[in-house]
């Protein structure tokens, strides 16, 4: 009976830990897509400077706050961000729109990728 309800126990704590991890993670994810539209109206009014900072901001950040997930998710999102990160700094810095935009994009599904790879539903189960 002892050894029945500490599983029990720990199977509760376990799923309840995930799911705090999991809203966590959608709330560092959703801040930098919102932060991320914000940029994207910049650089579509033409507005470099602003992007600019916008940019060197958000990438700041990102690479401070990615640390704390680096290491309990799978990483390679998190190195494309980077990456894609580096590449939209020297896009805006040559004032070029549409590689902005893509980069951004792309920026946008590696975030949405984080999500869908800790997602918890019946199409990852079954």
């Amino acid at each position: 009976m002892k050894s029945t309800t500490f599983v029990i126990l720990w199977t509760i704590l376990f799923v309840l830990f995930g799911f705090y991890v999991n809203n966590k993670l959608y709330d560092f994810t959703e801040g930098y897509k919102n932060n991320i539209s914000v940029l994207e109206k910049s650089i579509e009014n033409e507005n470099w400077e602003k992007a600019q900072k916008e940019a060197d901001s958000i990438s700041t950040s990102w690479n401070k706050e990615k640390n704390h997930w680096y290491k309990v998710l799978n990483h390679e999102y998190f190195d494309e961000i980077g990456l894609r990160f580096n590449i939209l700094d020297k896009a805006i810095y040559t004032e070029n729109k549409l590689k902005s935009l893509e980069e951004i994009e792309s920026i946008k599904t590696y975030l949405g990728n984080i999500i869908e790879s800790v997602k918890f539903d019946v199409n990852y189960i079954f």
